[in-house]
């Protein structure tokens, strides 16, 4: 079995990837948005593609719900954030499951998910509501539970990211962070959830690309021994491991590809992740042949790691494609209302209501790409398909645009829609809406679509949902109607005061 995963341009093949998957060692594949504009491109990629390499070919996803989804043609999954705040595992579980069935349906076998990073660092400009909440113990059992559910469906997990991501400022897409805490420390809280994940058979675990000198003081982890060792022995891991990308800033701007994946995979990695151009892809693969030549990496080892790749295929094979089901869509759906959590008592909106909404048009996804999501306008959509009126101020317009949306409104809502930390000039600018609202006798509430840690830096009352997709959304919206926000904070939110 090759060690190799590798991305694709785009929904179909072009003859130079066909020829890369009939004639290179390549392992697998990992599927980005670009990939599966719908599931049945998505579908017949995947099977094209393993048609081309004429043999067992893992495929590989992001799919971790809310902000981290590349398939949303179907049943989306809720943010992990979003299932610690309802806190029922069985209905964990359940999400895990109706996300494997999606992912079926186009021909995955690995769900690059849950994330078992620990959030502990508000200012955390990458994890967020991507983890299950800042107790270990709640991340720990939700993190077990999503393992089984994907599992017991036919997908396999991985947790990521290994040794632990959770307490850092810097996005490693972005630089290399740096985890300053000692072994008894990542024992008592970072490695908890990938322990309670192992325990339950998740079968592969994600690297990060992370400097924790507890582990190795000038090394990331992924390339780290000591790190990889740890995960082996202390943790009593002995499924797939898999890098995270290479072309991460964090690693390509101090190792070109090639290097960055013979370092990683003599520090114990079995597969390396590569995104990037084809040629980058063929140069890495070459790179791997000569070092296993020339005896840089242990033949030993190569061999597990070979058996351990042939293992994860053979235990989750491509099978029968299912239907996504309108049930698991309803799942999701009726957990976004459960995970919905106010600060103080927001307003509520009576039908037909005119509401003056103040959020940035676009919000960049992530680091990891130039995708632009447009939460604001999902929640400004949603309020007039329910009969709302709305005036929607863009985050850049002045006080005169907001004094006129204010007039005659019956709230103002001021969203937030970033996972990363607000910048000084949005902060000021969403306190400074608060105070024209309230001096004109308009209620106004902070709705935080993305992050719940925004909660902190703005006036009051709150409701957070934990994602931005149509149901969340949509949940928000319910909340402010009704007054239901049956869910409870997985993470420490002291809600802003100016003394």
């Amino acid at each position: 079995m090759p060690l190799v995963l590798i991305d694709l341009e785009g929904p179909t093949l072009t003859p130079d990837e066909r020829a890369v998957l009939a004639n290179e060692p390549v392992a697998g594949l990992c599927l980005f948005a670009r990939n599966v504009p719908d599931r049945a491109r998505a579908r017949d990629l995947v099977a094209d593609a393993r048609s081309a390499a004429g043999r067992p070919l893992l495929v590989t996803i992001d799919q971790e719900g809310g902000g981290v989804v590349r398939l949303t043609d179907g049943a989306i999954p809720p943010a992990a954030m979003a299932l610690g705040a309802v806190d029922d595992v069985a209905t964990t579980e359940a999400v895990a499951a109706a996300t494997a069935r999606s992912l079926r349906t186009i021909g995955v076998d690995v769900d690059f998910a849950p994330v078992a990073d620990v959030a502990l660092d508000p200012r955390n400009p990458v994890i967020a509501d991507r983890a299950f909440g800042a107790d270990p113990a709640l991340v720990a059992r939700h993190v077990a539970a999503f393992v089984r559910g994907l599992q017991e469906a036919g997908v396999a997990a991985t947790l990521k990211h290994f040794p632990g991501h959770g307490d850092v400022a810097v996005d490693s897409h972005l630089d290399l962070p740096r985890l300053d805490v000692d072994r008894d420390r990542l024992e008592r809280v970072e490695w908890v959830p990938f322990r309670a994940g192992i325990a339950a058979g998740a079968a592969a675990v994600m690297t990060a690309h992370l400097l924790v000198p507890a582990l190795d003081p000038e090394r990331p982890a992924t390339m780290a021994p000591a790190a990889i060792a740890a995960l082996r022995t202390a943790l009593g891991f002995d499924g797939v491991v898999f890098s995270d990308a290479l072309n991460m800033s964090a690693i390509a701007d101090r190792w070109p590809a090639p290097e960055a994946a013979v370092r990683a995979v003599a520090a114990g990695v079995d597969a390396p992740l590569l995104c990037g151009s084809l040629d980058e892809h063929v140069a890495v693969l070459a790179a791997l042949a000569a070092a296993e030549h020339d005896g840089r990496l242990d033949p030993a080892a190569l061999a597990a790691s070979r058996a351990r790749l042939a293992h994860l295929a053979a235990t989750y094979p491509p099978g029968p494609h299912p239907e996504d089901t309108e049930t698991d869509r309803a799942l999701m759906a009726a957990v976004a209302r459960r995970a919905v959590v106010t600060f103080g008592t927001p307003p509520r909106l009576a039908p037909g209501a005119t509401v003056a909404v103040l959020g940035a048009e676009t919000v960049q996804a992530s680091a990891a790409t130039d995708v632009a999501a447009r939460p604001t306008a999902a929640l400004v959509d949603a309020l007039r398909e329910d009969g709302f009126t709305t005036r929607w101020v863009a985050g850049v317009a002045g006080p005169s645009a907001l004094d006129d949306a204010l007039r005659g409104a019956a709230a103002l809502l001021v969203v937030t829609a970033d996972r990363v930390p607000l910048t000084p000039d949005a902060v000021s600018a969403a306190r400074g809406a608060f105070a024209r609202a309230t001096a004109r006798g308009v209620p106004a509430v902070h709705v935080a679509l993305w992050n719940p840690a925004h909660v902190a830096a703005l006036p009051g009352p709150a409701i957070a949902s934990f994602g931005f997709r149509a149901d969340a959304v949509r949940a928000a919206i319910h909340a402010l109607r009704t007054g239901e926000a049956p869910g409870r904070s997985p993470m420490p939110v002291k809600p802003w005061s100016e003394a």
